[in-house]
């Protein structure tokens, strides 16, 4: 039989296994909000630079089913679920779909309300009843 023992030290001295694991989450965190913001000027930088900056300034007011899927981070057939439930509302212009941005920050902030009939009406949807 084999058997290990582990031992944690931090600064000279010995810790659980969950003070070590929490005291390297804190770490990685701090490393990658460094990382995100030197970044996120990095990126503000180049794009005051470029001709763009005229666009940027007006919000965008409706994107993509595909840019939305991306920003939400649900894949395109999930949304297309989700709008085809009317949870997520879209708008036709010319044979484009587009989702408003309101409606994708709507989205992000509250998340997607589920609702138990949601499910089952659209499972029930092309069957019919048999009462």
């Amino acid at each position: 039989m084999l058997s290990v023992e582990i031992t944690f030290l931090m600064q000279g001295r010995e810790v659980s296994v969950d003070s070590f694991v929490e005291s390297i989450l804190r770490e990685v965190r701090a490393l990658v909000r460094e990382e995100i913001s030197r970044t996120f000027l990095k990126n503000e930088q180049q794009s005051c630079d470029s001709p763009r900056e005229v666009n940027s300034k007006i919000p965008r007011q409706a994107v993509s089913v595909r840019e939305t899927a991306r920003l939400l981070s649900i894949s395109p057939r999930t949304l297309d679920k989700y709008v085809a439930l009317k949870v997520i509302r879209t708008v036709r212009v010319g044979r484009r779909v587009l989702v408003s941005m309101k409606s994708v920050n709507e989205v992000a902030t509250r998340g997607i309300p589920w609702r138990r009939n949601q499910k089952l009406t659209s499972e029930q949807g092309g069957g019919g009843s048999s009462a």
